[in-house]
C-alpha cells in the first residue's frame, strides 16, 4: 500500500523523541522507526500506526503491549497544539496516531493550491533519460484493441516518468523487414488486392489488414511459403521492391498514427527495422559481442556455424535445458533476438553507428499539446538538426507476455557483457492481451475484423453507446449537437483508455462497452463525472461570500472528509511508486479511490447549504483541492478534462 511520507514525518518525529534514550543505545532504532509506520485498516485505529513496540520487545525484554503503552503515554505528554496529531492510543502492542484534520488539511491545502498543476510532480529523475518503446506493430494491419492496450500502458508510463522529472523519449519500432510485411508485399505483387475490395470509407490500414489475412489463407492453402522467402530476399536486394515495400508500410503506419492520435497517444520517434539493418548498428554490436568469451561461433554439434550466447553462465538460466541462444544462424542471418540486443545497445548509446532522421509532422494530444514526430529515414537528405535520439539512462520495452523470455535474453545479454548498469536499467513491461469471447485477436487470421476489434471500430462503437447515454441524460444538448459530439468524444477517450489500463497487466481482459462507459463503478467516465460534479458545486456558490479564513474543530470533520483529505496526501507517492514499478494500475486504482471518496463527500457534506460559514469555507477548500488533484490525475492518465457531461 502506498502511504504519504508527508503524514509520516510528525509520527516519526514523535516516536523518535519518545524513545530517544533507546536511540542513543542503538542507532539502528531510527531505521526501525521509519519502517514501522503503517496505515491502519480503519480510521477507528487512527490515520497511522506503528509496530515499533514489537521490534523493541526482544532487546528491552518487555512485552510489546507494555512498551506500546509506555511510548504512547510519553508521546501524549509532548504533543504540541499545532503539530497535527491530536492523540495516540496503544492497542495490543500497536501505537495508533490520530490526526487533527483541521491542522492537517491547512497544510496540504496550502501545498496543493501553491503547486496547482505541478502538485504531484517531483525531480527524482533529475533529467535522466528514459526511452519507452510501445505499440510497435507490423505495418500490415490496423491497431486492434490488444495493440491499443500496449499503447495506452506505454503512454501512461511515459506520462508518469515525465511527472517524476525524467526526460522521456517514446519510440515506435516499425518492423518492415519481417515475414508479415513480405507476405503482404507478395500478395500485392501477385495482384491479390483485386480480390479484397476496399470499402468507400474504409481506412487504409483496415483494408491492408484484410488483404494480409487473405494472403495468409492463400499461402496456407497452397503451402507456398517459399514464395514469401523469395520476397524477403528481394526486399533487401532489389531497390524497386524495397521502395515499393517502404511506401506501402509508410502509408500503413500513417494510418495507424491517426488511430493512436484519436486515443490521445503520441510518439517522439519512429525507428524502422530496414533503416537499422542498413545503419551498421548490428554489425558494430556483433563486433562488441565477439570480444566476449561468452559469445562465440560454435564449431561443432547442432549449432555448428552459429554465433551463440552462453547464458548458462548466469544463475537465472542454469535450469534451462539448452542455455545456448543462437544470435546468428549458420546461413549468416541474424535472429530476431540479435537485432533486439543491437537495438537495446543503440538505445543506450553503446554503439557509434547512427540513423538518419527527418521530422514528419506535429502531433496533438488530448490536452491540445503539440509534439514533433521524428522518424529514421532512408532518404538521401541534407544533414538536419534533429534531437539526440537514444543515449538513454533507462529503457522500458512494452511487449506482450509471450515475448517475456526473449526480453530476458536481451536484458541478460547486457549482463554477460559486463554492462551491469544497463542491465539494471532494462525493463520489460509485460502484459496479457485483450481477447474475444473465445479466441485472442490475430492479424494473420483476421478474426479482429469479424469481432470489430480494431481500435477505430472500438472507438466508434463506444462513441455510439456514450452518445445514446448522453442524449438521455442531457436532452438539452439536442439543440447543440456540436457540444454533444465534443462531450461524447472526450467520454469515449476516457472510457477506452481507463478500461485498458485499470486491470493488472497479468490479467487477460475483455472490453465491455456498456461497462466501460458507465458513470458508476471503476470507469473513466466515473472519474470525469466526479470532476464535473466538483466544478458544478463551485459554479452554484458565490465564492466572494465564502470565508477565506475560518475556524473548524477536528470533531466537526466527517469520516468521509477525512478519507478524502488523506487521498490528497497520497498522490505524490503514487506518482513515484507507479513509475518505478511500471504499473499503471497503481494510478488507476488511486484515481478510482479519489473519485469514490469525493462522491461520498458529495453525498454527505453539504457545501452550498452548510451549517455555518466556517464549515462552508472548509468544504469549499476541500472541493478546490479535489479539483486540482483530480485534474492532475486525469492528465497522467491521458483522460480529457472537461467541464460538463
Amino acid at each position: 500500500m502506498v502511504i504519504a511520507s508527508m503524514l509520516n514525518e510528525p509520527v516519526i518525529n514523535l516516536l523518535t523523541e519518545a524513545i530517544s534514550a533507546l536511540i542513543e543505545i542503538n542507532p539502528d532504532i531510527e531505521e526501525a522507526i521509519l519502517n514501522s509506520i503503517e496505515t491502519p485498516p480503519s480510521l477507528e485505529f487512527g490515520e497511522r500506526s506503528s509496530n515499533i513496540a514489537f521490534k523493541l520487545a526482544k532487546p528491552l525484554r518487555k512485552s510489546p503491549v507494555v512498551i506500546a503503552e509506555d511510548v504512547s503515554d510519553n508521546i501524549n505528554k509532548i504533543l504540541s497544539i499545532d503539530g497535527g496529531i491530536s492523540r495516540t492510543e496503544a492497542t495490543k502492542g500497536y501505537i495508533n496516531f490520530f490526526f487533527d484534520f483541521s491542522i492537517v488539511f491547512d497544510k496540504i491545502y496550502s501545498q496543493i493550491t501553491t503547486e496547482d498543476e505541478n502538485y504531484g510532480k517531483n525531480n527524482s529523475g533529475n533529467s535522466r533519460k528514459i526511452v519507452i518503446e510501445h505499440t510497435s506493430i507490423n505495418p500490415v494491419k490496423p491497431i486492434h484493441i490488444g495493440n491499443l492496450r500496449n499503447s495506452i500502458l506505454g503512454d501512461i508510463v511515459a506520462r508518469l516518468y515525465q511527472w517524476n522529472g525524467w526526460e522521456v523519449e517514446v519510440h515506435n519500432l516499425i518492423d518492415d523487414f519481417g515475414r508479415q510485411v513480405a507476405t503482404l508485399i507478395w500478395g500485392l505483387l501477385e495482384g491479390l488486392q483485386l480480390n479484397v475490395i476496399r470499402g468507400s470509407n474504409e481506412k487504409y490500414d483496415v483494408w491492408l489488414g484484410r488483404l494480409y489475412s487473405y494472403c495468409n489463407s492463400i499461402l496456407e492453402e497452397n503451402d507456398s511459403w517459399n514464395k514469401v522467402d523469395k520476397v524477403i530476399v528481394d526486399i533487401r536486394k532489389n531497390p524497386v521492391i524495397y521502395q515499393f515495400m517502404r511506401n506501402i508500410s509508410q502509408a500503413c503506419v500513417e494510418s495507424n498514427l491517426e488511430t493512436a492520435w484519436r486515443h490521445g497517444i503520441t510518439y517522439d520517434y519512429l525507428v524502422w527495422e530496414s533503416d537499422i539493418s542498413r545503419s551498421g548498428i548490428w554489425e558494430e554490436t556483433l563486433q562488441l559481442l565477439e570480444k566476449s568469451e561468452l559469445f562465440f561461433w560454435e564449431e561443432e554439434g547442432s549449432n555448428a556455424g552459429c554465433f551463440v550466447a552462453n547464458l548458462g553462465k548466469l544463475p537465472e538460466f542454469q535450469d534451462k535445458k539448452n542455455p545456448f541462444k543462437i544470435f546468428v544462424r549458420s546461413n549468416g542471418v541474424p535472429t530476431y533476438v540479435a537485432h533486439d540486443v543491437a537495438l537495446q545497445m543503440w538505445k543506450f548509446g553503446l554503439v557509434k553507428a547512427s540513423l538518419k532522421n527527418r521530422c514528419l509532422f506535429k502531433q496533438i494530444n488530448e490536452s491540445k499539446n503539440t509534439r514533433d514526430l521524428w522518424s529514421s529515414t532512408d532518404y538521401k537528405i541534407p544533414v538536419l538538426k534533429s534531437p539526440m535520439i537514444g543515449n538513454a539512462d533507462r529503457i522500458c520495452n512494452v511487449i506482450g507476455v509471450e515475448q517475456a523470455f526473449l526480453q530476458d535474453i536481451v536484458k541478460y545479454s547486457l549482463k554477460l557483457l559486463g554492462l551491469e548498469e544497463q542491465f539494471q536499467n532494462s525493463f520489460h513491461l509485460s502484459y496479457k492481451h485483450v481477447s474475444a469471447p473465445a479466441v485472442r485477436f490475430s492479424g494473420r487470421t483476421g478474426n479482429w475484423y469479424e469481432e470489430r476489434a480494431w481500435a477505430d471500430a472500438v472507438f466508434e462503437d463506444t462513441y455510439n453507446t456514450a452518445f445514446t447515454a448522453i442524449s438521455v441524460k442531457r436532452p438539452d444538448l439536442d439543440q447543440n449537437i456540436t457540444k454533444k459530439q465534443e462531450i461524447t468524444t472526450n467520454v469515449t477517450i476516457g472510457a477506452v483508455r481507463y478500461w485498458l489500463a485499470r486491470f493488472s497487466t497479468e490479467t487477460e481482459i475483455k472490453f465491455r462497452i456498456e461497462d466501460a462507459t458507465s458513470l458508476e463503478g471503476d470507469t473513466g467516465p466515473f472519474l470525469m463525472y466526479a470532476y464535473v460534479r466538483a466544478l458544478k458545486i463551485l459554479d452554484k456558490i458565490d465564492l466572494s461570500s465564502v470565508k477565506e479564513k475560518f475556524r473548524i474543530e477536528n470533531k466537526s470533520i466527517s469520516e468521509q472528509e477525512k478519507r478524502l483529505i488523506l487521498e490528497f496526501f497520497i498522490f505524490p507517492e503514487v506518482i513515484k511508486s507507479a513509475a518505478s514499478s511500471f504499473q499503471p494500475i497503481q494510478i488507476t486504482k488511486y484515481a478510482f479511490d479519489l473519485a469514490s471518496w469525493f462522491n461520498k463527500f458529495y453525498e454527505t457534506s453539504r457545501v452550498i447549504s452548510a451549517d455555518n460559514l466556517d464549515i462552508q469555507g472548509f468544504r469549499v477548500n476541500v472541493v478546490k483541492a479535489f479539483l486540482i488533484v483530480m485534474h492532475n490525475v486525469l492528465q497522467v492518465l491521458g483522460i480529457p478534462i472537461i467541464d460538463e457531461m
